[in-house]
């Protein structure tokens, strides 16, 4: 079962366990409105194409098998176009439990990327019964069409009955089947990357501002942007005490970068004291 219901809203950043740590004490309001480690974990899928699926070995007498394959969602579950020679192709035909980690990538320490593990039960799927799953695979992996209509390569589908999510350090849960199938991917992850770079190349002096005037970080110095979604917006801030995480929330929800944009726009408008 998840340890959250989809309808709250978890913090990102969570003081670490175990003592007294005044340094840690979170630098910014914790009921901040965020998104749900389901809607964390169904962007971190859209978001990404290649992962790991695992499967139970038929030749090793049950051992997990492990092999890199390519996915595209489809009706909020990942497919696989994969020919009939490979082994995890044999280990699903013998037995349909599997599942699929996907991870994030970037710099840094990698332990503090998001990834998520996908589980459940793959099933076969017709080519000729749902054109649509050419179409959504084919948008995601445009070099299939070589082979996308060889008579020894077929659709799975990992029909997802839990998840489990992590998204950095002290930030994890369990997803179940219905907070994964009600959650949505998030409206900006396509152009989340764009605006993260036009902030930290341009406005970081805004990101300073609204530090120092709406979070307890008063002393910083420097902020880059680190993440932004449908409600609101992450930055390590430099301060005496190092880097610091801060979030802001939106007034509004964003579904698109023009409205995110005039989200931040209020947001360091406030923080100037211009409204």
């Amino acid at each position: 079962m998840s340890e959250k219901k989809e309808g709250d809203k978890i913090p990102r950043h969570g003081v670490p366990k175990g003592s007294r740590t005044k340094n840690q004490e979170l630098l910014y309001d914790v009921n901040v409105a965020t998104s749900t480690h389901a809607e964390q974990a169904r962007t971190l899928t859209e978001k990404m194409s290649t992962a790991t699926l695992c499967t139970i070995s038929e030749r090793s007498d049950g051992c997990p098998y492990g092999s890199f394959v390519t996915y595209a969602i489809h009706d909020g579950h990942p497919i696989f176009l994969i020919s009939v020679l490979a082994e995890h192709t044999k280990n699903l035909e013998a037995e349909s439990r599997a599942s699929l980690m996907v991870s994030e990538s970037g710099e840094g320490n990698p332990l503090a990327l998001g990834r998520v593990t996908l589980l459940g039960k793959c099933e076969k799927l017709s080519k000729d019964d749902d054109p649509s799953l050419k179409e959504v695979y084919l948008r995601r992996h445009p070099n299939a069409s070589f082979y996308i209509d060889f008579e020894d390569f077929s659709f799975y589908k990992l029909k997802i009955s839990e998840a489990r999510y992590i998204g950095g350090f002290g930030r994890m849960s369990w997803v179940d089947g219905p907070d994964w199938e009600n959650s949505e991917p998030d409206p900006l992850f396509e152009s989340a990357g764009d605006i993260i770079s036009h902030m930290n190349e341009d406005h970081e002096d805004a990101m300073v501002i609204i530090c120092k005037e709406m979070s307890k970080a008063k002393d910083t110095t420097s902020a880059t942007m680190t993440g932004i979604d449908r409600y609101g917006f992450e930055m390590s801030a430099m301060t005496a005490e190092g880097p610091r995480p801060i979030r802001i929330g939106f007034e509004n929800e964003a579904t698109d970068s023009e409205e995110a944009r005039k989200e931040i726009v209020a947001l360091v408008k406030k923080a100037r004291g211009d409204i």
